[in-house]
């Protein structure tokens, strides 16, 4: 699903209900001209992690770095 938000003058977005976005907070990713919004849940997850926390976020970003670079390469050949 995808709903166009706009921002007013106090730099709100409101989120519309059909959308089935809830939470009190959002994490904003951006992507140079894109953003995008995570809600955050209220309750935490439990989750088993082996080793460091920064370990875990350096993975992530190799992760979603290579994610990006495959994605705009298929986007650029599928242009030509």
């Amino acid at each position: 699903m995808i709903v166009r938000v706009r921002m007013d003058a106090q730099r709100r977005i409101r989120i519309p209900k059909k959308t089935g976005i809830e939470g009190e907070s959002f994490l904003l990713l951006s992507l140079g001209d894109y953003h995008i919004l995570f809600p955050i849940p209220d309750k935490k997850p439990e989750l088993d992690v082996q080793g460091p926390i920064s370990d875990l976020l350096v993975q992530a970003e190799l992760v979603a770095a290579a994610d990006i670079s495959e994605r705009w390469r298929r986007k650029k050949q599928n242009a030509d």
